[in-house]
């Protein structure tokens, strides 16, 4: 169990790490999606149509793939909640259920 729990962290702690990319991503698709669109609003037709679609759908995407590691994370964390901790305590409760020890 430790190891489950123990390899559920390591999951955790790397979905944490790639947020602050997914932002970055997510903050760039926003902006060029925005800048375009204003620019089309202005009338100034800087980008064809397929590209205004593909920028939409990039924003759109990098937005949910953010929402998936949240998603994710909160699923870990959860399922860590309900692992048991190992240490010394677990080892002594297992040996005891197991007869190796007299309480």
């Amino acid at each position: 169990m430790t190891r489950e729990r123990s390899e559920l962290e390591q999951r955790r702690d790397a979905l944490r790490r790639s947020l602050p990319g997914l932002s970055d991503t997510r903050a760039l698709s926003y902006r060029r999606n925005n800048d375009a669109r204003a620019l089309d609003h202005a009338g100034v037709k800087h980008q064809r149509p397929e590209e205004m679609a593909r920028l939409a759908q990039a924003e759109l995407a990098a937005h949910d793939a953010i929402r998936d590691v949240q998603r994710e994370l909160r699923q870990i964390d959860a399922e860590i909640e309900r692992t048991p901790r190992g240490g010394f305590g677990a080892t002594l409760r297992r040996a005891v259920r197991r007869g190796r020890i007299d309480p």
